[in-house]
């Protein structure tokens, strides 16, 4: 059975997370426990929505004294897990009806370090679906994907939680945290596939690429390419040129990156 991993901040939004898990109770009859990081306080709204479920889910609460990030925070609730396959999940998305029984029958093989599938991306408070990340299912499309971009949907992963604490867990490059991981990962020899279907339906709206900019992400970039290097990844040269064009665009105009991201990273609903 799978021991699920979420963080929560107080920034999240407490309708948004109370649905979040009220589609894991779908997936109980493979949950062992969800493993509840508290990533510094969280207020009450939040709390009282964690309180709210605690008959329905199998909740075992990791509470952080102060915020310390998405990378640290998840490798604290890690450390938490008693599962062997770490099931991971977002606050505030969506999980289909048959994720766990797809990603369990995918890990049955005994095959795979690493399964995710695919998303869809929906409007925050209507759950229009208005586009898809698609994602490679070959293990050699996956590492070539790996060069250019991300090539899991986090929020749809589950792993080997041996395999994850051998490699270090994730690393700290914030906003890149997974990216990262999946490049160790697959630098240390991890065996990664995704499925073809859908399982999660994530909140993405407009918003979300106007947040996805500034000098902060520029950075964590610059950040993230280099560490691709580091794990032979990529060559010094495609990491410079990578880094450098896509800092550019996160530092860019609102306007240009929708433009960006709706042309080249994004499939239309």
């Amino acid at each position: 059975m799978f021991s699920v991993l979420i963080s929560v901040y107080r920034k999240d939004d407490p309708v948004y997370f109370s649905e979040a898990l009220g589609s894991l109770v779908r997936q109980l009859q493979y949950i062992r426990e969800v493993v509840m990081v508290k990533d510094g306080p969280i207020g009450a709204e939040l709390e009282a929505v964690i309180a709210s479920y605690r008959d329905a889910l199998p909740i075992r609460e990791v509470p952080l004294p102060q915020n310390v990030g998405l990378a640290r925070a998840l490798n604290a609730g890690l450390a938490h897990c008693r599962s062997e396959w770490v099931f991971r999940f977002d606050a505030d998305d969506l999980c289909l009806p048959g994720r766990a029984a797809l990603q369990w029958a995918a890990i049955s093989c005994g095959a795979l370090d690493i399964v995710g599938g695919q998303i869809q991306e929906c409007d925050p408070a209507t759950l229009a679906v208005t586009g898809v990340r698609k994602v490679p299912c070959q293990p050699a499309d996956i590492r070539r994907f790996l060069r250019r971009r991300n090539p899991f949907n986090h929020m749809t992963v589950c792993y080997r939680k041996s395999f994850i604490e051998r490699i270090g867990g994730y690393p700290d490059i914030p906003l890149k945290e997974d990216y990262a991981l999946w490049a160790k990962a697959v630098a240390a020899g991890a065996r990664v596939a995704n499925m073809p279907d859908v399982v999660v339906r994530a909140r993405a709206g407009r918003d979300m690429v106007t947040r996805r900019g500034g000098i902060g992400y520029a950075k964590s970039e610059i950040a993230l390419q280099w560490f691709l290097r580091k794990n032979g990844i990529k060559s010094t040269l495609a990491s410079l040129a990578d880094g450098l064009a896509r800092a550019m665009v996160f530092v860019a105009p609102v306007s240009l990156r929708h433009i960006v991201f709706r042309r080249y990273l994004r499939q239309s609903a």
